[in-house]
């Protein structure tokens, strides 16, 4: 089913055919048997559904309600309306000629006992269901099912002869009891059921005129259909498999081990689903790429896979990037998601000889190992243990994300960086986007929303490939490998302690990126005001405005105002420049005092839209500040985060 919140119900029908010595059909036995996984009842006020989940609960409520109403006037005698829902439509064969078994799902959780007593309930009224079963015997199979046909076709006329018996005179009692649209219903409904029977009818009669040759070549068509839903996969199992094969390895112990895939002499491509060149075995997950990689058997029994086009092979956790040779017990990765293990029956002397085969668990864990250790010798720079293995953890999301870009045909490329936080002082991982010509840096939390946004579009991008067809255009913002949101290009910080004794202070201060660099020098002004609000400098006669002080604590029960003005931000070329262009535009600056504090807002200077290496602001804002503001500055040494 599309949703996860939808019954789910399997029809398996048998039939057995017994012909004379002519080869025509004698007899024909049939059975049909239904496995129904009835959603569970959902009460949406507790649950908290909104939406389409919404209405997806109030669907699934209106089908068991219609569900338990037919059974309820089954366990009463009375004829149950099947056509209150598809759910009952299609079990109404079942519930009036058949045998019926039904498991209930219950909670012991007291949050549940409304739940589990209903359910019971329901189980109970079930029980008490007799249905009688009949052996389906068809001595000619063309004249039951025209039989049949015409059973349905006259009880259903029946029903709309009833429906139009209900009619007035003047058609009154039709509309205002609302029967005109259950008599359209009714024969939509007819016709409908006439086709499929129709359909049927032709089906069944292909088959049973079928020679014993179109048979065969039905079911070989079978077989291969489901060669190809397997991807290569053997229907046999691994212990009556003789030929060196991957079996595959998944955390879920119930789907581990459950495919095989051999391997007879000779070489064997696997890799993405190419018209032009099909390969043996067909992986279509993220990471795998077309002509992946190739098994080779030799004559001699050996196994070698060889890696193409760079992709993510790795066996034993190591990437691989040359022809290797393979033995018994060996991990392989191919793409970010295929985990197997190679068995090399008969050649287990020569193999790693372990006790316990390795599962997925110790396949993950050298892959983590691998990434670690090479962290490790590139990065020997004190950093914790804690940071390491977040460090592992991003390179794999990481070449996640560069697989999904090389998919897309995206010119992006992410790398994880490590950098100090200014503001808590603190050592993080980032990620440094190259898009294009731009040279962006994300912060973690900022990349893991876009991933999973990368993660959709390359599942779309999947299901648009298998059917031929073309992805959609995204706009901008949509798109998770395009930014066009403000990128951080460096920080700075201006201390404030000339503001205890009220005197002005220029600086010229150097903007440094996240990882250290220079980026350019900002230039700005700290401009104490007097009690009028005004700047100087003042003439000798208003010499009595200017508000310098001495003595810092001669402020301490004062409210103060002082101004900014951030004048122009000068890049370094060699550093924010591309060929002599400034690769930045629309450049503002924005600051706060007290950069710990979250709920205090950012203040901001227009943009610089020029796009040259000289931006001018002249900018200026007065800010009022109560008393002991100053005293946090002097004893803090606070200042302006920029």
């Amino acid at each position: 089913p599309e949703s996860s919140r939808a019954h789910t119900i399997y029809q398996i029908n048998y039939a057995k055919v017994t012909k004379n010595e002519s080869g025509k059909v004698q007899q024909t036995l049939t059975a049909k048997l239904n496995l129904i996984d009835l959603a569970g009842s959902e009460r949406t006020d507790s649950a908290g559904t909104s939406g389409q989940m919404l209405k997806e609960g109030n669907a699934i409520n209106l089908s068991l309600t219609a569900l338990g109403g037919c059974i309820k006037a089954l366990s009463e005698g009375k004829k149950p309306n099947f056509r209150d829902s598809k759910l009952t439509l299609l079990l109404q064969a079942s519930m009036t000629s058949g045998k019926v078994i039904m498991i209930a799902a219950l909670s012991p959780a007291s949050i549940c006992y409304a739940e589990t007593l209903s359910t019971l309930k329901f189980a109970d009224r079930i029980k008490q269901v007799k249905i009688k079963s009949s052996k389906n015997v068809t001595e000619d199979p063309v004249a039951e099912i025209k039989k049949a046909m015409e059973e349905m076709r006259a009880k259903m006329q029946q029903e709309i002869d009833m429906l139009k018996g209900a009619v007035g005179g003047d058609g009154a009692a039709l509309t205002a009891g609302g029967q005109l649209q259950a008599l359209q219903e009714a024969m939509a409904e007819q016709e409908e059921a006439e086709k499929k029977m129709r359909e049927e009818l032709e089906q069944k009669l292909k088959m049973l005129e079928e020679t014993s040759e179109e048979r065969a070549a039905r079911a070989h068509a079978i077989d291969e259909q489901w060669d190809n839903a397997l991807g290569g996969a053997s229907a046999t199992g691994k212990e009556g498999e003789s030929r060196p094969y991957f079996v595959n390895l998944h955390e879920d112990e119930r789907l581990a081990e459950t495919l095989i895939y051999p391997f007879s002499p000779g070489e064997h491509l696997i890799g993405r689903a190419d018209k032009n060149k099909p390969p043996s075995l067909e992986f279509n997950g993220m990471g795998i790429i077309k002509e992946h990689c190739t098994v080779t058997v030799t004559d001699d029994n050996q196994v070698y896979i060889e890696p193409h086009n760079n992709s993510r092979t790795l066996v034993n956790g190591l990437k691989i990037s040359r022809k290797t040779r393979l033995v018994n017990q060996n991990r392989v990765w191919l793409g970010n998601n295929y985990a197997f293990r190679f068995c090399h029956p008969g050649q287990e002397e020569y193999g790693e000889k372990r006790e316990e085969d390795p599962d997925y668990f110790m396949a993950e864990a050298e892959v983590s190992a691998a990434t670690e250790s090479v962290e490790a010798g590139t990065n020997d720079d004190g950093l914790t243990a804690a940071l390491r293995h977040k460090l592992a953890e991003a390179e794999k999301k990481v070449e996640q994300a560069n697989i999904i870009a090389t998919d897309l045909e995206k010119d992006v490329v992410f790398a994880p960086k490590i950098f100090e936080n200014r503001q808590n002082g603190e050592t993080d991982v980032v990620v440094h986007a190259q898009i294009g010509s731009q040279s962006l840096t994300w912060p973690w939390e900022k990349f893991a929303v876009r991933l999973t946004d990368m993660v959709q579009m390359w599942t779309e991008w999947q299901t648009c490939e298998s059917r031929g067809e073309a992805m959609r255009d995204r706009e901008p913002h949509e798109d998770p490998f395009v930014d066009i949101e403000s990128q951080l290009i460096g920080e700075a910080d201006v201390w404030l302690n000339a503001l205890a004794n009220m005197v002005e202070f220029s600086a010229e201060t150097s903007v440094l990126s996240v990882f250290g660099q220079v980026e350019g020098r900002l230039n700005l002004e700290l401009n104490p005001c007097d009690k009028y609000g005004n700047t100087g400098p003042w003439d000798d006669d208003d010499e009595e405005l200017d508000p310098f002080v001495d003595d810092p604590n001669d402020l301490l029960d004062e409210k103060i105002t002082f101004e900014i003005k951030i004048t122009n931000l000068a890049f370094d070329p060699a550093m924010a420049g591309n060929e002599g262009i400034c690769k930045y535009e629309n450049v503002f600056v924005r600051y706060k005092f007290n950069s710990a504090n979250e709920d205090e807002d950012w203040s901001n200077t227009p943009a610089d839209k020029s796009g040259e290496f000289d931006c001018a602001f002249n900018y200026s804002k007065k800010h009022k500040v109560g008393p002991y503001w100053l005293w946090d500055v002097v004893q803090d040494n606070c200042g302006m985060y920029l």
